[in-house]
């Protein structure tokens, strides 16, 4: 970047900050095994599954059981292809110093930018999705006024240390992890007549007649929307700094984690299909509290309406953690203001909060302005930046490893089995993905706002790269 090394500088690099009164502050590694799999869960199984899933259900039909199981091959793959730098590595910034190392400093600023973008929108439809489950109990409240208050609750949490913040995300990620597990459990025993529940009009499988009910053609924009609901994984990348033995968490975590989101996806699909005709699923109400509408559970509906509140707010909560990390990433490689890398006494970055915390509000507009169609357009554009970020963790990958094996064999304790092909096969579901998104009713908006940021981006890094690059900047 045309800095001069210095103490100083590798001590910032290291994840240290110094102070102006000579303290030394940096990254606490208070991350252990379970609550880094607490905070990849509740980083990944958000609203994508719990809201976005309903959109995907009825884009697709039953045919939705293989594109979630495909997705959860592509989340596999990818969480990896991650660990694989993270563990050999394990930095603040995650893919994102690595990709400066190998890439450059453009496709940096380009993939960091919108990785925060990405979150803060992120950030927006799960904020939004909470607030769509409390109107179930309080139809005449603004959205507006739940998306505000449940902002400030989740920036307020983010201010704690990252022990209390790892203990809280825990709670929250755990109390959806058992929901979703007993939703799986009342689905079967009502499937086997065990509970009674009002008998599916549709074969789960065959609804309408037909595995493919809208064809290829109608199936393939839900890969998307199927695609987000596995997002959220850059979190192991980002917090492998802030983990105990790092070499050993990391592994233990993603196993855990790929396991549990797996089976919690994948069987609650099932059973949601069915209990729960595709044809009746929408965005205006969660798939899980319609299915539950038809088991004869007294509360049923009503207590799992609350639990996913609980489910979209830990997401949100673990996106805005990733979000102020990648901002802190940016600030150290100077291609964001310095005052976003400071660090509190705690150990936090404070000033990277804040901003994030500015541009959240900006959004909540939108759940002012278009109360029904703020979900949709905010998942969708969601969605195809998230993508964009498994494209760029991907392609660092494919550079980051000849990389390591040419200057540091002995850091290759995590490998990505079947590389380069596996890296390969997911960059082209993703691209399949992005490509057929504009394709379903409601979704070009969303796309062309993912795309236009993108290109926004790019545009601003050429604008800016000599000042950002020069010794001075």
């Amino acid at each position: 970047m045309g800095l001069k090394s210095s103490g100083r500088d590798k001590s910032r690099r290291a994840g240290v900050h110094h102070t102006g009164r000579g303290h030394r502050h940096g990254f606490q590694r208070d991350l252990t095994t379970p609550s880094l799999t607490l905070l990849t869960v509740g980083g990944v199984m958000g609203s994508g599954l719990f809201m976005a899933s309903g959109l995907a259900i009825r884009h697709a039909g039953p045919m939705v059981v293989f594109l979630y199981a495909l997705g959860a091959l592509a989340m596999y793959l990818e969480i990896n292809a991650l660990a694989e730098m993270s563990i050999a590595t394990p930095t603040p910034g995650s893919f994102l110093v690595f990709t400066h190392k190998v890439l450059g400093a453009g496709w940096t600023f380009v993939a960091g930018w919108i990785f925060w973008f990405s979150s803060v929108l992120t950030m927006s439809s799960e904020v939004t999705a909470a607030s769509l489950f409390t109107r179930y109990w309080f139809p005449t409240i603004p959205l507006w006024v739940w998306a505000l208050a449940y902002s400030a609750a989740i920036i307020a949490i983010n201010f704690i240390s990252v022990r209390g913040f790892g203990t809280i995300e825990g709670v929250m990620a755990g109390i959806k992890t058992v929901a979703v597990l007993a939703f799986i459990v009342v689905g079967a025993l009502a499937v086997t007549g065990v509970l009674a529940h009002k008998p599916n009009p549709a074969s789960p499988f065959t609804g309408h007649g037909v595995w493919i009910p809208h064809g290829w053609y109608g199936a393939a924009p839900a890969m998307l929307l199927v695609l987000f609901a596995y997002a959220g994984t850059g979190v192991i990348g980002l917090a492998a700094a802030e983990a105990k033995k790092p070499e050993k968490t990391l592994p233990q975590a993603i196993r855990l984690s790929v396991w549990l989101t797996t089976i919690m996806y994948l069987g609650s699909i099932v059973f949601i299909l069915a209990l729960t005709p595709w044809w009746r699923n929408s965005d205006k109400i969660s798939p899980f509290v319609l299915a539950l509408h038809n088991v004869p559970l007294p509360y049923g509906a009503w207590l799992m309406n609350g639990v996913l509140l609980f489910a979209v707010l830990s997401t949100m909560n673990a996106a805005l953690y990733s979000n102020v990390r990648v901002l802190y990433s940016l600030a150290e490689q100077r291609q964001a203001p310095r005052a976003l890398g400071r660090l509190n006494a705690k150990g936090l970055p404070t000033h990277a909060i804040w901003t994030s915390a500015a541009l959240l509000g900006a959004t909540i507009v939108l759940a002012y302005v278009l109360p029904h169609k703020a979900y949709a357009y905010l998942v969708t554009a969601t969605g195809f930046q998230a993508m964009f970020i498994w494209l760029m963790i991907l392609l660092t990958q494919l550079y980051y490893r000849p990389y390591l094996e040419k200057h540091h064999p002995e850091k290759l304790t995590h490998r990505l089995w079947g590389y380069p092909y596996t890296t390969y096969f997911v960059m082209a579901v993703v691209v399949l993905a992005l490509l057929a998104s504009p394709l379903a009713h409601g979704e070009l908006v969303g796309a062309v706002v993912g795309f236009g940021g993108i290109l926004l981006t790019w545009l601003v890094w050429i604008a800016l790269r000599k000042r950002i690059q020069s010794p001075s900047a």
